[in-house]
């Protein structure tokens, strides 16, 4: 029986090709030295299954359509075109991967670089996938990650498409992330940002920097980061947070809002937090805190409250706008020592 501990210490260079002591050699090395010359596809093969994915702990699997004879001289380094693997994960989930070649970055390295990877990732706790294709890639066995770049595109079961230049994945966290600009779409709308966390487990996913998201007759837009908890349906924006509709545009330093369902930016209520406007056709309405609630067309502004309108300013602890009516019931705080006033065309009253 062969001992595929030896060919693994025989071609991962811990015995160098090279060793003119042939005659120390054990037949059953001198076996292995003759099989990689005479039949190169065949020592390809073992080479890959020793060398490159040893450390998977699941199953992976490399079918072979076509192994080439390595060139002159790089004889202990793996090259295999057209190939098919498969990764399975700590959750028993497959990513089966195919590209154009595989190489070793150098011989017995634990990297392998993939031309024109397309496969499969992990897209949810419920075993969805998303379809992945970039034009290079690396797979990292004792980090089990891989690092795809140039042109990256994944394709999930619904249809929503994201484009970027680089990503990476770690199977063992299922965590992906990405440094480069990202866009992508769907039938949800569209979406912009600087780079990107996703996070499978909690079905997370990060925006990070400048974002944008377009969905329908809104637009959301923060500097720092916008947040999209899929199973709990919400999102929170942090940073210069701007909200446009058709008829109100909302400013504040951050926001988190509660989604009808994971289609686009359906909102069921908003909370604003940290120097909150709000414009409307009518008027400016300010304060520290706002809780917007679109279905009763009403927003209610606590903390150093401001209502601006046709010149005229009413300043109160608490206000409870409708929008529909543009009716503005402005209250004192409870210990009444804020009550309200105002300016009005140049004249300052106040009131209970």
């Amino acid at each position: 029986m062969v001992d595929v501990y030896k060919i693994d210490e025989f071609f991962n260079g811990k015995r160098p090709f090279a060793e003119k002591k042939a005659k120390k050699q054990n037949a059953k090395v001198r076996f292995l030295h003759i099989l990689k010359l005479v039949m190169p596809s065949f020592a390809a093969v073992i080479i890959g299954f020793i060398m490159v994915f040893p450390s998977l702990k699941k199953e992976s699997v490399v079918l072979k359509t076509d192994i080439t004879v390595p060139k002159e001289g790089e004889l202990e380094k793996l090259h295999i075109e057209k190939t098919v693997f498969s990764i399975t994960n700590e959750e028993n989930e497959i990513s089966t991967f195919t590209a154009d070649s595989l190489d070793e970055i150098e011989p017995g390295s634990k990297i392998v670089k993939i031309i024109n990877p397309k496969g499969k990732l992990p897209a949810g706790k419920k075993g969805d996938m998303a379809d992945l294709v970039a034009k290079t890639g690396f797979y990292n066995q004792n980090e089990e990650n891989i690092k795809v770049q140039d042109d990256v595109k994944v394709v999930y079961a619904d249809g929503s498409t994201v484009l970027t230049q680089s990503a990476e994945y770690d199977f063992n966290k299922a965590f992906g992330f990405g440094n480069d600009d990202i866009h992508a779409y769907g039938t949800w709308g569209k979406l912009w940002a600087q780079g990107f966390e996703y996070y499978q487990q909690d079905e997370l996913l990060v925006l990070k920097g400048k974002s944008k998201v377009v969905s329908e007759n809104k637009v959301l837009t923060a500097d720092e980061q916008i947040k999209y908890y899929r199973l709990k349906n919400k999102v929170e924006a942090i940073g210069n947070v701007k909200v446009v509709t058709d008829t109100n545009t909302l400013f504040a330093n951050r926001m988190v809002a509660d989604l009808i369902s994971s289609n686009g930016l359906n909102i069921k209520k908003i909370e604003a937090f940290g120097k909150v406007k709000i414009v409307t056709k009518d008027g400016v309405a300010k304060g520290d805190y706002a809780i917007y609630e679109p279905q009763k067309n009403q927003i209610e502004l606590n903390g150093n409250v401001s209502i601006e309108k046709d010149e005229n300013v009413i300043y109160g602890q608490k206000a409870i706008t409708n929008l529909k009516t543009s009716i503005s019931k402005i209250v004192s705080d409870t210990k009444g020592k804020n009550r309200v006033s105002g300016v009005i065309k140049g004249s300052t009253i106040k009131r209970k």
